[in-house]
């Protein structure tokens, strides 16, 4: 019964001669196939890659086999409960903090990370020179980020001030296991001994610190088992583990979930060339209606016609996808290139079997699903038609029930594709309905625009204009396809550079003209008025001087937190209820702050009474808290109940202290507390100069500059940047292939048009002119219908997730229509050289025969 459904030998037969006399035809088909196939195959090697590396260099990502961290130092009993651990231990104290380097006294906020015993355990602290890394210790000197010792240019054996000790530099640092140079965008590293910091006024109160314990253990310990021993006793101390195994998961969740949004990307690409192919075999099979009729009437079933051209389809797909494993291992090797600044880790390249077969399977999968409803117009070709020279569109002979049944199977292939390769349905269903609605949109603003390029075909215009507008309507015309290829590219590109522009607005909004670009945090209470006086010395303007009190929940609605914490009912995230917690205190709300509910009191009337304080709805929601309930702080031994009279939403995007606690005035005056305080200045020479003032007289205290942050910021974003863009010119290329396989179909028909405009006395140039006129139009409109739905996009995103007031950038826009606006032209001049090259009746002979 499922014999009579498989193709017979005279069908293969049949396929392989007809295929092996039209091979180049055929490959254009693919080449689109190929493109797509090519960019997921480059993007699945290199997650597979870097998942295999993870796996190999877990343990020199992690440095150790296990990690404690807390950010306070250990109780008494916790540093005997880890000193009873056993194996290799080595501590450390990190902390951001104002660092003068050289005799110049320039200053950089940075990572100041103070060692003692060896680190890494596994791995290798790269330095140079090398033995800096294993001597420093002992010589009582520094190691610093290369990047900042070039930039300053220092050199080995100058100094550094960390606080109030000046340190040699032993070394630059060039690598750190389980970081990549991204990570010095945070800050420039130093490596010091941690005796240099013990007992010094670095680590003051209000500090940011961390303290960090590395282990080593025999190849037999069991650490999993250790962790949990010892986890609920850290947990009470807030204290954090990390193993080399939790580490591995937590990077590859990372590293897996930007290759499954790459691959996305060129999944789109693989599909646009499942477009092409498609819209390729529907000319294709109507060029050959005379063949598959003369078929017919020599006894040849429609199903084998059928299963003649789903063979040569099944051909397309699988040479298409050969082609592109094979190029896309070739990519394979260029990817660790774009991402080398954000990889802690020398990618490892292997070639992996699966996802060559995952490329191979896909690509043929999607050839076949968008080939379906053409395949199916090939039983709708009547033998009659070997004997009557007409037009005939079998697409149009296709019943509603067999286009939606197709349409639905194509579908369904798809979207199973899809989540096979996402490793869920739900994902894959939201991203293909997504799809269709892009092309959807983009076919009706491509219709629009054909229409109405044909509605202004004036006959005022000249002719070259004239015949080459006339052109997008030709007969077996493609100008809908063309538009949607090259117009996704173009929406891509759009969407990305849009994205990228509006957040990097954003930061300048809230950074430009009389907002802060200084700021001062850890400034203790008798330093505070120095401060003050050195800004105003400097000529810089005071915007904030905020208290910041620290404290923890005691009780949380009446009940103990401890018993909160073990109460799974409750739904209160761990994490709220164990933090510590830094809040100020004032009676007026800032810009940045907006009442969702209830009633913001701005003075209460001392600790003796409940104390009316404002929460962010988001802190409410983690710890299942709502207005009017009420929570018990631990202020140094002092016990403060509050009661929830307001809740706030908190843009805490802006340059400035935000918190999600507010207290009024009137409780918290009396309490320990450090400042931070935001500055305005329109001199950088006066930024770098009270900086160094600040740093020499008040070491503890960390300043930030937000134009280096915010340089940071763009190097970051323009590197990710054009990571992504890269994979979406696999759109844009897609586009092209499928330009070319279709100047490649239509070619007889150009030719004949070029051979009789010839035979009339048109000009080489004036034939040259009318398909200058035609590639432009098609490069044109694409662009249109992609800036059009990108500049939508851009306006969604801007007034529904950024906020902002929408003001895009169209000379970028510009810039990418032209660049496709170029590469139409050029692909399309290049497949026509041949054509002008001779003579018409030679062409015509070529043509006969």
């Amino acid at each position: 019964m499922i014999r009579q459904y498989l193709p017979d030998a005279f069908s293969f037969k049949t396929a392989w001669r007809d295929a092996r006399s039209r091979y180049k035809s055929l490959f254009l088909y693919c080449s689109g196939i190929i493109a797509g196939v090519a960019a997921l195959v480059a993007i699945l090697s290199f997650r597979s890659d870097v998942l295999l590396t993870v796996e190999d260099q877990a343990r020199e990502l992690l440095g150790a086999d296990l990690e404690m961290r807390s950010a306070l130092p250990y109780p008494d009993g916790i540093q005997t409960m880890i000193d009873s651990i056993g194996g290799n231990q080595s501590t450390s104290i990190e902390f951001s903090s104002m660092v003068l380097y050289g005799e110049s006294g320039q200053t950089r906020l940075s990572q100041v990370r103070a060692f003692d015993g060896i680190f890494p355990w596994y791995g290798e602290l790269v330095t140079l020179p090398r033995e800096a890394a294993y001597s420093y210790q002992e010589e009582h000197s520094a190691l610093v980020d290369h990047s900042i010792m070039v930039q300053f240019g220092l050199s080995v054996g100058d100094s550094i001030r960390v606080g109030n000790r000046s340190l040699p530099i032993a070394g630059r640092i060039l690598e750190v296991p389980g970081e990549s140079a991204a990570f010095t965008l945070i800050g420039p590293r130093v490596f010091i001994p941690k005796q240099v910091v013990e007992g010094t006024s670095l680590l003051t109160r209000g500090s940011r610190v961390e303290y960090k314990t590395w282990f080593q253990f025999p190849p037999e310990r069991d650490v999993s088992e250790l962790v949990s021993s010892v986890r609920p006793m850290l947990r009470g101390h807030q204290i954090r583990t990390t193993t080399v195994e939790s580490r591995k998961e937590r990077f590859a969740a990372i590293v897996d979930n930007l290759g499954k949004f790459l691959g996305m990307v060129a999944f789109v690409a693989l599909l646009l060339g499942g477009l092409g192919v498609a819209s390729a075999i529907y000319i294709y099979i109507k060029r050959k209606s005379g063949t598959v009729a003369t078929l017919r009437c020599l006894g040849v079933s429609s199903r084998q016609a059928l299963h003649i051209f789903t063979i040569q389809v099944a051909i397309i797909g699988c040479t298409g996808a050969i082609l592109g494993a094979i190029l896309g291992v070739l990519i394979q090797s260029y990817l660790p290139v774009l991402f080398t600044d954000f990889l802690p880790f020398e990618i490892v390249q292997r070639i992996s079997v699966p996802v060559l077969l995952t490329g191979l399977s896909t690509g043929v999968l999607i050839s076949l699903a968008c080939s379906l409803l053409p395949l199916a117009s090939v039983n709708k070709v009547p033998p009659l038609l070997a004997i009557r020279n007409v037009e005939f569109s079998p697409m149009q002979h296709l019943g509603m029930k067999t286009k939606l049944a197709g349409a639905g199977l194509a579908t369904l292939i798809i979207t199973a594709t899809l989540a096979w390769m996402l490793e869920g349905w739900l994902f894959a269903v939201v991203f293909t309905a997504g799809i269709y609605l892009s092309v959807a949109l983009l076919l009706v603003t491509a219709n629009l625009l054909v229409r109405l390029i044909r509605a202004f075909r004036l006959k005022s215009l000249p002719y070259i204009w004239r015949q080459g507008i006339s052109n997008l309507f030709r007969p077996n015309n493609q100008t809908s396809i063309l538009v949607l290829t090259l117009g996704m590219g173009m929406l891509l590109i759009g969407i990305l550079y849009l994205s990228q522009e509006m957040l990097l607005q954003r930061i300048d909004l809230q950074t430009g003209g009389t907002q802060p670009n200084l700021a001062f945090f850890d400034i203790q209470t008798d330093q505070n008025d120095e401060i003050l006086e050195l800004a105003n010395e400097y000529g810089a303007t005071i915007l904030q001087n905020v208290p910041i009190v620290s404290m923890r929940l005691s009780e949380w609605r009446g009940r103990p937190v401890q018993e909160v914490r073990e109460d799974s009912t409750l739904n209160v995230r761990r994490w709220a209820l164990s933090r510590e917690y830094r809040v100020t205190y004032r009676d007026s709300l800032t810009d940045s702050e907006t009442i969702l509910e209830g009633e913001w009191i701005g003075e209460a009337d001392g600790l003796g009474s409940t104390v009316p304080i404002s929460a962010d709805y988001r802190i409410l929601e983690d710890l299942n808290l709502t207005l009017g309930d009420t929570l018990t702080f631990d202020i140094q031994g002092i016990q403060v109940e509050t009661r929830i009279a307001s809740v706030r939403e908190v843009d805490f995007q802006q340059p400035q202290p935000n918190f999600f606690i507010l207290f009024p005035t009137g409780v918290l005056e009396p309490a320990p507390k450090f400042f931070a305080t935001m500055l305005h200045s329109d001199s950088d020479e006066n930024i770098a100069s009270l900086q160094q003032a600040v740093a020499r007289q008040h070491p503890n205290v960390s300043a930030i500059d937000v134009g280096l942050v915010l340089e940071s910021v763009r190097q970051f974003l323009n590197k990710v940047a054009m990571a992504v863009r890269f994979m979406a010119m696999f759109t844009i290329l897609t586009g092209l292939i499928v330009l070319t396989s279709a100047i490649a179909i239509s070619k007889y028909q150009r030719i004949r048009e070029a051979v009789l405009l010839r035979t009339i006395g048109a000009s080489r140039n004036q034939i040259n002119g009318i398909q200058f006129v035609e590639y432009l139009l098609i490069g044109l409109l694409s662009c249109m219908a992609g800036v059009i739905l990108a500049l939508f996009s851009g306006w969604f995103l801007a007034w529904f997730y950024f906020d902002l007031t929408y003001i895009p950038d169209l000379r970028a826009l510009l810039a990418a229509s032209l660049l496709i606006i170029g590469l139409t032209l050029l692909t399309g001049f290049l497949n026509m050289r041949g054509v002008l090259r001779k003579k018409p009746l030679e062409i015509l002979r070529i043509e006969a025969e």
